[in-house]
């Protein structure tokens, strides 16, 4: 079978026709996949929001797909810190960057826009435990005046170990975890954080399609370029967000209409509006060496 050629035209006429028998006055991502490769979309008007204008529809709006409560959820310093207070008590000393995202109930990036760096983060938390009772000697905390175990703090523990592969109870030392062994280009283990996303994408960027301007802090994570026009050589700007789940988008409570990609290794978001690249799917298509 012939592969099927798009113009501008055919794809606002498949857009229109689909928000009609939809009854919407807009589209996801899915929805639109469903009748024009979304690779046609981007080829010709850049983003699926431009492409949605373009045929007289409206632009998804932000936080469209998440629940109202959960909406641009702002999360308590208190918990927070009390995310933190479970790592320590695990590892035996204040966790570190990489310790909170690989252990702690939330990312680092809730910590870094509300406080700023490590660094501070840390000086805050400190404080903060300073303003409550001190730790009890089993490993409890009388957060508020009350004596809580952490399963109160509505957190959820991370478990590692099996039965049969506990530590032994006198180590200190924290265990290191890997993920899946890949052995992709020296890189021994699957991520299992969204800094070994970052990593893996850097390995691969080029051969994705991307040229890559700035990696930064706030959202979204990266600035690039991807191919836009293939035959005439014209490329557009890519603003990509890193997450190791694609679902991790929502739960931030990111602007989908700020970003153009997500680059995760899990993606677990079938109705995310957004492009999604799958790098445990990418790199099978790569020459692992």
């Amino acid at each position: 079978m012939a592969k099927r050629k798009y113009s501008r035209e055919t794809i606002i006429t498949a857009l229109q026709n689909e928000a009609k028998r939809l009854g919407k006055r807009t589209l996801t991502m899915k929805e639109v996949n469903g009748v024009v490769p979304v690779s046609a979309v981007r080829a010709y008007f850049g983003s699926l929001g431009n492409a949605l204008e373009a045929a007289g529809l409206e632009r998804l709006q932000p936080g469209w797909n998440l629940p109202l409560m959960g909406r641009l959820r702002t999360i308590p310093d208190d918990d927070l810190f009390r995310s933190l207070i479970q790592v320590e008590d695990k590892l035996g000393h204040e966790p570190t960057f990489s310790e909170c995202s690989a252990y702690g109930t939330y990312s680092t990036k809730p910590f870094l826009r509300r406080f700023g760096k490590w660094a501070d983060t840390l000086d805050n938390y400190r404080k903060w435990k300073a303003e409550r009772p001190a730790t009890h000697p089993e490993g409890r905390h009388n957060i508020g005046g009350a004596q809580q175990d952490h399963s109160d703090f509505a957190v959820a523990e991370t478990k590692p170990y099996s039965s049969k592969s506990h530590a032994p109870a006198h180590q200190t030392r924290e265990q290191q975890l890997y993920g899946e062994p890949i052995d992709f280009r020296g890189l021994r283990h699957a991520p299992i954080n969204e800094q070994g996303v970052v990593f893996l994408f850097g390995m691969v960027s080029r051969e994705l399609g991307f040229y890559i301007e700035a990696i930064q802090q706030g959202f979204p994570d990266c600035e690039g370029k991807y191919l836009h026009d293939e035959k005439e050589n014209r490329w557009a700007r890519g603003r990509i967000e890193f997450e190791y789940k694609s679902s991790a988008f929502q739960q931030h409570g990111h602007d989908p209409a700020k970003c153009d990609f997500i680059v995760c290794w899990i993606h677990d978001w079938p109705d995310c509006p957004i492009e999604v690249i799958e790098l445990r799917e990418e790199i099978r298509k790569l020459p692992s060496q």
